[in-house]
């Protein structure tokens, strides 16, 4: 009887080709965690920027409050095109506050709100205006370019307002009855 062959061949461990593929799938893991975490450091800045957005906005409706005379002066009215790059607002100064108008305390509230934007928006800047007892509040900034696609611009944003810029601003609206 002749023995029967069989070949001695037992595979331990994996080929050469299955580390390749294991590092590929790896390789596609570990991007997609990397996306996901830039992503998630985006989307917390675009959060903090409405935060900043939605008190500045709150804040101002407060003054307006406080300064019914202005506000009912129109004092509080800013309409100016948005401009991402605008120059610090020069701060009017009162002799004694207590000898103050109410359009001068006006003057003082928008001043100090357009420099507290600029400040901590990208491109921080307000729009305000008066519709009877309402007051109609808008927070611009612009996005870093990578959140472009985070909805730029918007329904919020005040299409007189943006007049013939380049980029596209993001809006907080705020309407607030005083």
């Amino acid at each position: 009887m002749l023995p029967v062959r069989t070949t001695g061949i037992h595979q331990i461990g994996a080929s050469l080709i299955e580390v390749l593929i294991a590092m590929l799938v790896m390789s596609f893991g570990l991007a997609a965690v990397a996306q996901l975490m830039a992503a998630t450091v985006q989307y917390s800045k675009t959060a903090q920027y409405q935060m900043v957005a939605q008190q500045s906005a709150a804040q101002l409706a407060e003054s307006m409050r406080a300064n019914t005379d202005g506000f009912m002066a129109n004092a509080y009215i800013r309409t100016e095109p948005y401009a991402s790059n605008r120059a610090p607002a020069a701060v009017p100064a009162c002799l004694l506050p207590q000898s103050c108008s109410s359009s001068e305390i006006a003057n003082i509230d928008k001043a100090e709100l357009a420099n507290m934007l600029r400040q901590s928006l990208p491109g921080g800047d307000f729009n305000a205006q008066r519709n009877g007892n309402l007051a109609d509040i808008w927070i611009m900034w612009v996005e870093p370019t990578s959140a472009a696609s985070l909805a730029a611009g918007g329904a919020n944003c005040r299409t007189p307002s943006m007049g013939g810029i380049g980029e596209q601003p993001r809006c907080f609206y705020l309407r607030a009855a005083l």
